[in-house]
């Protein structure tokens, strides 16, 4: 009975992949466009760009030096379809799991398998720009969207885990699955199932949702724990989008 009941959770899961596939896209649409221009870079092309946006570092033009920030995305990629490989087995279910926490696990399996995807999407997307923009106008290539970049998959994260969090709950009630007083008591104290929220817990890092992985996660539910994550934000997501937008104009 289990295992049909995890067959028909899991079933049309393969359809997350398409971000990463969507990754595989990018960087292969600018590895073409480089070889239609191959011929046409310089002899010496650089191969860094400072602070500035000015180059500081140059080789000769050879396979390697044009396309290997391109390889690098292309390992990346893999790197992040391998871990979402894997996320199943990083996620074991609870001894002896209800419906409910099926359909809650699953949630949480595909979140990170479309976070992983969008995070592989974002930064293809950004090394593909650079490098053409490296091969199109060598003398200047803007940093901007390197830190526009950062909070754009941290609040691809927050999205994937949060939307994902809210077809579990769909999915599950639109099948009979019902989470047990406790289990509902349970879920009111996670954030899109990622973030915990006990006013009653004075510590800031607590251990991460049962099923989520290991590690540990922040407590919003008290000041101290929202403190942590306003100064997150402030230093990892408004300071660079604000600098990337203005080094952008």
């Amino acid at each position: 009975m289990e295992s049909r009941v995890e067959t028909k959770i899991t079933s049309g899961r393969g359809i997350l992949w398409l971000t990463h596939f969507a990754a595989v896209l990018v960087l292969a649409s600018c590895f073409a466009y480089g070889t239609t221009i191959y011929d046409s870079l310089p002899e010496t092309i650089p191969t860094h760009w400072g602070a500035g946006g000015r180059p500081d570092a140059w080789e000769a033009k050879s396979f390697g030096t044009a396309f290997l920030p391109l390889l690098m995305g292309a390992g990346t990629s893999a790197l992040l379809a391998l871990v979402a490989a894997v996320v199943p087995a990083m996620v074991p279910p609870e001894k002896d799991p209800s419906p409910w926490e099926l359909y809650r696990r699953e949630g949480m399996i595909r979140g990170t398998v479309v976070a992983l995807g969008g995070t592989s999407v974002l930064i293809a997307a950004l090394i593909g720009a650079l490098t053409v923009a490296g091969w199109r106008s060598p003398d200047h290539v803007s940093g901007g969207p390197a830190l526009v970049m950062i909070p754009l998959i941290l609040g691809f994260l927050v999205l994937s885990y949060t939307a994902a969090a809210r077809w579990a709950r769909r999915t599950a009630e639109r099948h009979g699955a019902r989470p047990t007083e406790e289990e509902e008591e349970e879920e009111k104290r996670w954030v899109g199932g990622i973030l915990y929220n006990d006013p009653n817990d004075p510590h800031i890092l607590v251990p991460k949702r049962s099923g989520s992985g290991t590690g540990l996660t922040v407590n919003v539910g008290n000041r101290r724990g929202r403190t942590a994550v306003v100064v997150f934000l402030v230093v990892f997501v408004v300071l660079p989008a604000v600098f990337g937008v203005f080094l952008a104009l």
